[in-house]
């Protein structure tokens, strides 16, 4: 190859292996000379350097290997002479092999090669391992003459290393801790309980559309104000235990205890790969030799002393109870994780906690101390396969601990217990409320949609849902479409528990009769008309026929129990100022208005005092609908001997007309006269048969239930 050279300021190359040897010289100027000599003489002293080392570490195998190449060149000589001696045996024609002087040299030679190779085999399993670049490392750096650091660096990294222990220390101690742990899942057994029996079914948190908090929670309404801790928990639980809301069995494939599962093997194979780093740097400083100095030399830590490698076992001792205890604290952590979208979260966040010495390492450590681990040279440990195979039997069997311990102590105790909150809170049936009456000391019930109906709003939520006014198009004028607003707080007050009785009394006229009939003397009034429009569509929601504009268009409706306003605004139209309708719902608490009924009763006063017949359309409607009515009345009727005596008693009431108010005066059902009638449901039975109700008196006053056709008739 060719080789440099300097001769009188020139620069010659010289080709060894061309023959004849050629030598060209080159001139350069002297500032080119200069630099080439020094980067030269530079170049020179890294060779020798490296020269040097390698020496010492051939010198170092040498003498290691030393009593094995004896041994080698003797079980070489003695093979020589064994082939020698068997040659001189052929030749003397002495083929017996049974010569013992023969078979002892052969037996000696193969012991000795065997101990050659088994020197050989052990030399090739001892491996290098290098020293780990972490702040846990820097004790060993720290107080050494060569390589020397600045007093405020070593003072630097000395605080370092106190501030990584004390806050991974910190860190571990607050894991531990119940405020950052929390109550394990099965105290929530306790609290669902609780919610379902004394808030769940209160008929205060009834929203707008008539359903049950519990409805709402358990179906994830998201419009929800009310329990927002239990609808999360009940989102966590479907989650995690991949369940349908109205599921109540385990699935067979449940995400949140494969990911809580793997989240652990994560965590704890980020642990056993620190307990791992923690042994190899121990075996590291237990294999370098102890003396009372530190001795160092070209990168390399010839011995430690006794303060100092105490020093590093102590910090591995703390390194590896950090370690272990953000193990244990992590495995519960994550096990009480009940969202299955923080469990990856709490993984990666407790991985950080144990990178702290790194990126203490990374970022702060003074860059001369890191440059000095960096050149450390690695250290001979002794791998071989027998260690191998132990270190390996002893992770899996560590691995798969961890694993079925934390699945079945940990994991499927929080799987029965998710199930038990979920059937606590949301098992059974979810679709009533109640309410305890205090002075009659009766709890009473409502039943309730089973769910939110999006295409069937409630009244109130039409009425907001017309208001509210989105967009400019929407936006309502001075006169709410179906809201009646209050002046102020009071009469809102008043209004908003006003009784259908009270609200009947209000009005001072009959409102279809004078304001929505054509015949009316309000008709067309412009003040009058967004009254009249509010009270149609208000009624018209109420029996769900959005969009009626009229009362004829909503007249199949008057018979319902619940249409009280349709019968308020549609007084005629549902049979209140007719006197010989049938008498059903025609009081004010079912919302005939006092000026239509009173429309009514003037109509009868002109009539006669007779009954009417037993195929009159009111008396055949009433009978007809009593059953329906009754049972609708008394809800808890329905199927029992009531309904029964309730059928038998219409059946003889429309065959007997009239006259069979004389065999059954008293309704055996409401227990009321059926002359007298019942203000809460229905008009005096007086009004279609007086003579049979006594009304016809020929002296005395008339009872308050009969016409007033009957007082004149009597005179």
């Amino acid at each position: 190859m060719p080789t440099p050279s300097g001769l009188d300021g020139k620069l010659v190359s010289v080709n060894l292996h061309s023959s004849p040897v050629k030598v060209t010289e080159v001139e350069l100027p002297d500032r080119l000379e200069h630099l080439v000599a020094e980067h030269f003489k530079r170049l020179q002293q890294e060779l020798q350097q490296d020269y040097g080392d390698l020496r010492l570490r051939l010198e170092a195998v040498e003498r290691h290997l030393e009593p094995e190449t004896s041994r080698q060149a003797s079980a070489a000589s003695l093979e020589s002479s064994r082939n020698a001696n068997n040659a001189n045996m052929q030749n003397n024609e002495d083929p017996s092999p049974s010569n013992p002087s023969t078979v002892e040299v052969k037996a000696e030679v193969d012991e000795k090669v065997e101990k050659v190779e088994k020197v050989e085999k052990e030399v090739e399993e001892i491996t290098e391992v290098c020293f780990e670049e972490s702040i846990w490392t820097v004790p060993m750096m720290l107080g050494l003459r060569e390589p020397s650091f600045g007093w405020f660096d070593s003072i630097f990294a000395a605080t370092l290393v106190l501030l990584n222990l004390a806050m991974q220390a910190s860190f571990s101690a607050i894991l531990l801790t119940r405020a950052f742990m929390g109550d394990d899942f099965e105290t929530k057994i306790r609290g669902a309980e609780v919610w379902r029996t004394s808030v769940a079914h209160d008929f205060k948190h009834l929203d707008l559309a008539d359903t049950s908090l519990v409805s709402r929670v358990c179906l994830g309404d998201e419009a929800l104000i009310l329990s927002t801790t239990q609808a999360t928990l009940i989102d966590h639980i479907n989650s995690f235990l991949g369940m349908d809301k109205e599921d109540f069995q385990q699935s067979a494939f449940q995400p949140g205890i494969l990911l809580c599962m793997l989240c652990i093997v994560l965590w704890t194979l980020c642990v056993y790969k620190e307990f791992r780093l923690i042994w190899v740097q121990m075996e590291i400083t237990l294999s370098i030799p102890m003396s009372r100095r530190t001795s160092y030399y070209r990168n390399r830590f010839r011995s430690l002393s006794r303060a100092r490698r105490a020093l590093l076992l102590v910090m591995y001792l703390a390194r590896a109870s950090i370690a272990g205890i953000l193990l244990v604290a992590g495995i519960l952590w994550l096990a009480r994780t009940t969202s299955i979208q923080e469990l990856m979260l709490n993984a990666v966040a407790l991985n950080s906690i144990l990178d702290v010495d790194e990126f203490l390492f990374i970022g702060m450590t003074p860059a001369k101390m890191q440059e000095a681990m960096r050149k450390l040279r690695p250290m001979r440990v002794d791998y071989s396969h027998v260690r191998s195979q132990r270190e390996s039997v002893f992770h899996f069997v560590t691995l798969m601990s961890v694993v079925c311990i934390s699945y079945l102590l940990l994991l499927v105790p929080l799987q029965q217990a998710m199930l038990t909150v979920k059937r606590e809170m949301c098992y059974g049936n979810q679709t009533f409320v109640v309410s305890h009456n205090t002075d009659t000391q009766r709890t009473i019930g409502l039943v309730t949609v089973e769910s939110r109906d999006l295409g069937n709003d409630s009244i109130s939520e039409v009425a907001v849902q017309a208001h509210k006014g989105t967009s400019p198009d929407t936006t309502p004028g001075s006169f709410s479409t179906y809201i009646a607003f209050a002046p102020d707080i009071d009469a809102f007050q008043e209004r908003r528990s006003r009784t259908m009785r009270e609200e009947a009394t209000t009005y001072p006229f009959c409102v279809e009769a004078r304001l929505l009939n054509s015949s009316g003397d309000m008709y067309g009034d412009p003040s009058m008309q967004p009254l009249a429009t509010q009270l149609i569509n208000t009624a018209a929601a109420t029996v769900g026929l959005q969009g009626a504009s009229s009362c004829q268009e909503m007249k199949g409706s008057c018979h319902r129990l619940n249409a009280r306003l349709l019968r308020l605004v549609c007084g005629e139209t549902c049979g209140c100022t007719d006197p010989s309708s049938a008498p059903w719902y025609k009081t004010e608490t079912q919302g005939c208005a006092s000026t239509c009924l009173r429309i009514a009763r003037r109509s009868l006063a002109r009539g006669s005092c007779q009954d009417v017949e037993r195929t009159h359309e009111g008396w055949q409607s009433f009978w007809s609908m009593y059953p329906v009515v009754a049972t609708a009345y008394f809800s808890d009727a329905k199927g029992s001997q009531l309904q029964a005596v309730a059928e038998q008693t219409a059946n003889r009431m429309i065959q007997g007309g009239c006259q069979a108010l004389a065999e059954f005066p008293v309704d055996s059902v409401m227990d009321t006269e059926w002359c007298e009638g019942l203000p809460e449901l229905f008009r005096p039975l007086a009004h279609l048969c007086p003579q049979s109700c006594g009304c016809n008196l020929s002296s005395g006053s008339l009872p308050s239930y009969c016409p007033a056709s009957c007082n004149f008739s009597s005179r």
